[in-house]
């Protein structure tokens, strides 16, 4: 009895040694390693956030096309697609390079971009924005691991407060750029903080061991043991499936052989990916069974948020046509009203983080998140044509929740796995709230189209026949009314026909809006439910520290000290084994 409490005083004893050697400080290195990864970050979300709001502008200029909203989504896929495969990358090989790699890539796309002819080159430059935002996530797990793990939530909603610039006023920043230097500069400014990130990361960003490595074994050798299956089936699988409900409605009519094919094969792929991680035993998979086994910690955490970005997405997405709709058409009062998701929500994400690390109790944290989430999207259902103040209240409501939720979930994913998993674990957990994003998006604009043209016939075709419109002009000014056809279609109607017609199209958009936000009411509560069985991470936000910096600004330093993450020969052999048996 005497030698086990021995044992365990000696072992605190030795904690407590390696805790004091562990020891953080904030020094200018580390300060100067946290400016270098967020500048690039911030490129790819000015990227984004000014690129959407010049979309009609590039169009008018080198067009027109009818893919020019493709503009946007190009940026946006390929961080799905490429989002984990990158995570995953940077925990075997490191994400110094990578990260790099990201600058580059951002630094083409821009130029591509910015000194396009047609709007075709633009969507090419698009992609290579796309790669870049991918490669530049890594930002989120490469930070929380040069901090103490007690302090990553702090760390993160720091790092949200940071991109404050782009995630919150980016679109008033982007219309402002059009408009007094033209459509190119909202390329050639993140060409510019690229340009910065990348020699910031070159010469401040100097990671020690930040490796998995197989003993006995050559880099080029582990490059044959990555899991290409599952690679091939997550690219290809996500990518058709994305297309498929991106090209839907749009290109291709939902009822077409090629939008069903590319949604249904895309989901085989997919559900066949699930089944091969699960079965199929790997050195190096995709997709480690050691972090999604991990239920409470991992698994309910990102069905949380690939939920919860679901439910953001109903105001997202649809806030911009509210506001355009019912409330104003000026464009810079537009873009103020979308300011208020990311102005409510940025600056709470550092409060939130410290929060986070100082009472603890994750779980309710993220509950309550979601839950008051939830409630914001169904006030949201109040909407009317003259409701403009209650409505940027709940869309101020929604984003305060956003930010946060966002800290929180990241945060505890990497405080539930291992180090070595942080990268994969942090992209997924990216992953799944832009795929919610993405799956929303289609669903809420399915509901907010089907039910727009129902409540148009209701209020603005009978409304006008009621007020004497003749029944063979009501086409004509109906699509006049919506913006969708020439205003000739008004020639002959009174003042108050008009005036008419123009409360109708504003009941039809209030009460298509309506159903939108109260579908997304169901996204928010089976959210809330998950994430309320998640797993408390209280007892692992230490003063623990899992990536040191080789600190201060230089062209060449060490960063291997052979003190990575090494799988034994015994481990690689037995997988392998396991394979092969399973193979016969």
């Amino acid at each position: 009895m005497h030698e086990k409490a021995g044992a365990v005083e000696q072992q605190a004893i030795k904690d407590s040694h390696n805790e004091d050697e562990n020891q953080f400080k904030f020094t200018f290195g580390v300060f100067m390693a946290m400016v270098a990864l967020t500048s690039g970050y911030m490129s790819a979300v000015f990227c984004i956030q000014m690129a959407s709001i010049a979309l009609v502008t590039i169009n008018e200029d080198i067009g027109p096309s009818p893919s020019f909203t493709w503009i946007a989504n190009s940026q946006v896929i390929p961080v799905a697609i490429f989002g984990p495969l990158v995570g995953r990358l940077g925990d075997i090989f490191g994400r110094r390079q990578s990260i790099m790699l990201g600058n580059l890539s951002g630094l083409i796309g821009c130029v591509i971009s910015a000194t396009a002819t047609r709007v075709e080159v633009v969507i090419g430059g698009g992609i290579f924005i796309g790669l870049a935002t991918s490669l530049q996530q890594q930002a989120w797990a490469s930070l929380g691991e040069i901090v103490p793990k007690k302090y990553r939530g702090l760390t993160l909603g720091l790092f949200e407060l940071a991109n404050i610039a782009p995630g919150a006023f980016g679109p008033i920043i982007g219309a402002a750029i059009v408009k007094g230097a033209g459509w190119r500069w909202v390329y050639w400014f993140p060409f510019i903080l690229n340009t910065i990130g990348f020699f910031l990361i070159f010469l401040f960003y100097r990671p020690k061991n930040q490796y998995i490595k197989e003993a006995g074994r050559t880099r080029m050798q582990e490059v044959m043991d990555l899991d290409w299956i599952g690679i091939a089936l997550w690219g290809v699988g996500l990518t058709l499936f994305l297309l498929g409900i991106s090209f839907g409605g749009n290109q291709l009519a939902w009822k077409s052989g090629g939008t069903i094919a590319m949604i249904v094969i895309g989901l085989l792929m997919l559900v066949a990916l699930g089944f091969y991680e699960a079965y199929v035993p790997q050195v190096l998979p995709l997709f480690p069974g050691v972090v999604l086994r991990k239920i409470r910690g991992v698994t309910l955490v990102l069905i949380g948020t690939f939920l919860f970005g679901m439910l953001y997405y109903s105001t997202a997405v649809l806030w911009p046509q509210q506001t355009q709709a019912l409330y104003t058409h000026n464009i810079i009062d537009v873009g103020w009203y979308g300011c208020a998701l990311g102005m409510a929500g940025i600056p709470t994400s550092v409060i939130t983080g410290y929060l986070f690390g100082k009472i603890g109790h994750a779980r309710i944290m993220f509950t309550v998140i979601i839950a008051v989430g939830t409630i914001g999207a169904g006030l949201m259902a109040l909407v009317t044509p003259t409701s403009s103040t209650e409505s940027t209240v709940f869309v101020a409501m929604i984003g305060l929740c956003t930010g946060g939720g966002f800290v929180v979930a990241a945060a505890m994913i990497q405080l539930a796995v291992e180090h070595e998993y942080i990268g994969i674990a942090t992209a997924l957990c990216v992953t799944a709230r832009n795929v919610g994003g993405a799956v929303a998006t289609v669903i809420y604009t399915a509901i907010f189209t089907g039910r727009l043209k129902f409540y148009v016939s209701k209020y603005v075709v009978m409304g006008l026949l009621k007020a004497g419109v003749a029944p063979a002009s009501l086409l004509g000014a109906t699509f006049a009314l919506l913006g969708e056809g020439p205003e000739t279609g008004l020639a002959g109607l009174t003042p108050a026909q008009i005036e008419v017609g123009l409360n109708g199209v504003k009941q039809s958009y209030a009460h298509a809006l309506r159903i939108v936000y109260l579908s997304s009411i169901g996204f928010g509560v089976i959210g809330t439910v998950c994430v309320a069985f998640t797993k408390n991470c209280d007892d692992k936000m230490t003063n623990q520290v899992d990536i040191k910096l080789n600190e201060g600004a230089k062209l060449t330093g060490i960063t291997d000290e052979g003190k990575g993450h090494i799988i034994s020969v015994e481990e690689q052999e037995n997988l392998r084994h396991r394979h092969q048996h399973q193979s016969n």
